[in-house]
């Protein structure tokens, strides 16, 4: 390789990668659990190829722009698609913080739409399971979940348990009172 084709090779393998999603709305679920409550965080990445089907499920009066009541519409009806679960028991979701894209950055596939959730939990020593499952555009949706690390020692890991499109997970898990 001569000096040139090397320092050519070496510009374009050095130059940062910038991938975009195409025909999937990715929705990664990151969920976060203590003694007394679940944190869940959802980031949903519409795709390029999939923009227009997901902005045209936001912009109710089709003007092409996307208002604050349209986006606190869309994030109602994302909360009514998710459901979570403690030892078999439904645990109602709160919104406590949305961040919304341009719909330029929708359209180019460079959006992120962030919601976060908190719900209660009940108080229960020992083994338990939470359930979460994700029913949010399952016709172009691809679903990632993982629980975070515990900040609190009394909360115990056991496992995690997906399904195949992983719309649906299962956390088993322990806590314990203190001084146990």
């Amino acid at each position: 390789m001569t000096g040139r084709g090397f320092l050519l090779a070496a510009l374009l393998l050095a130059a940062p990668a910038q991938a975009h999603r195409l025909d999937e709305y990715l929705q990664a679920a990151t969920i976060a659990v203590a003694p007394g409550g679940v944190e869940l965080h959802l980031r949903l990445t519409p795709g390029a190829e999939v923009a227009d089907t997901v902005i045209a499920g936001i912009d109710r009066d089709g003007d092409g722009a996307l208002s604050r009541a349209e986006w606190a519409e869309y994030a109602t009806q994302v909360q009514r698609d998710l459901s979570l679960a403690a030892d078999g028991q439904p645990l109602p979701l709160r919104l406590t913080a949305a961040r919304f894209a341009e719909v330029g950055a929708v359209k180019a596939g460079e959006a992120v739409i962030e919601l976060d959730f908190t719900t209660d939990l009940p108080p229960a020593n020992g083994p338990r399971i939470l359930t979460f499952e994700n029913r949010h555009r399952d016709g172009i949706a691809v679903y990632m979940v993982n629980a975070l690390i515990p900040r609190d020692p009394s909360v115990h890991i056991l496992g995690q348990h997906r399904s195949p499109d992983q719309s649906s997970w299962r956390l088993d898990f322990t806590t314990e009172a203190p001084g146990n």
